[in-house]
């Protein structure tokens, strides 16, 4: 683990779990905290969020299944297997409880984490979660998938980020979508294929399922997210026991990486109310 200054995180110690998860641990003590970021992304991500937290929790970052530094399935893998993969790297670390933070389809498999392992997690949060979209909007993207699968490329990735990035044209911000764009030119056209098109699936996984979700759970969402809507998290917060509901003004689908100052403070009274 390594004492990172703020300015410095570029030597936080690259790790392997036992099953070859490529993830970074950052801070010395205090609870942990886990990141699990979307489709075609990287631990990576999570830097605005470490650069706030690491002083006084012990932050972990990861790369799912066929992202980033993970090993890609040798076959198409299924949400329990994304939830394992999680779960293994949490017994290796040997960590008996922490606080979940996921982004879309790791806001997915957090959430599915949660069902299976309640005991373990001390707050969870998810963030632009999808939910019961419909049979229209499923099938476009599960389409989209398979074509990416067939061909090994990864396309529209421009419009992608029209969606992710609305109406964010300050110099800062093309910086930071450039990066992004680079992120989904760099990943496995495999592996993000068989994430997007399992996160085109999986929303519908949960339908009857929230209220056996006995965490506390925030469901947070930007009000111009087309795609992971104030109204989906509205209503997943209604079906889970301990859910609350927060849209931020003005933010879309990459709200936590574009606009951390409005989202780490968010998450961070969520983590202490529930400590």
């Amino acid at each position: 683990m390594s004492n990172l200054r703020k300015d410095n995180l570029n030597k936080s110690t690259n790790l392997l779990d036992k099953d070859s998860t490529a993830y970074s641990v950052f801070g010395e003590s205090g609870p942990y905290l886990i990141f699990v970021h979307g489709v075609g992304m990287s631990g990576e991500i999570w830097t605005p969020q470490v650069k706030h937290f690491f002083s006084n929790y012990r932050v972990i970052t990861y790369d799912f299944l066929g992202h980033g530094q993970s090993p890609i399935p040798k076959k198409p893998p299924s949400i329990e297997d994304y939830v394992e993969q999680l779960n293994s790297l949490v017994e290796t670390i040997n960590i008996s409880n922490f606080s979940l933070v996921g982004h879309s389809m790791g806001a997915l498999i957090s959430v599915a984490f949660g069902l299976k392992y309640p005991e373990k997690i001390t707050a969870l949060i998810s963030l632009n979660m999808v939910y019961k979209r419909s049979i229209n909007a499923q099938s476009d993207v599960i389409e989209r998938a398979n074509l990416i699968l067939k061909q090994g490329e990864i396309n529209n990735i421009d419009q992608t980020l029209d969606r992710w990035f609305k109406n964010k044209t300050e110099y800062h911000q093309i910086q930071q979508i450039k990066k992004v764009h680079q992120l989904l030119t760099d990943v496995n056209p495999q592996g993000y294929g068989y994430a997007y098109k399992l996160f085109a699936e999986s929303d519908r996984h949960f339908e009857n399922k929230l209220s056996e979700l006995s965490v506390p759970v925030l469901y947070l969402t930007g009000s111009d997210d087309p795609n992971s809507t104030p109204d989906m998290s509205s209503e997943m917060a209604h079906e889970s026991p301990q859910g609350s509901f927060i849209s931020i003004a003005n933010e879309a689908h990459m709200m936590a990486y574009i606009a951390p100052e409005k989202i780490n403070p968010v998450i961070e009274k969520f983590i202490k109310m529930n400590e």
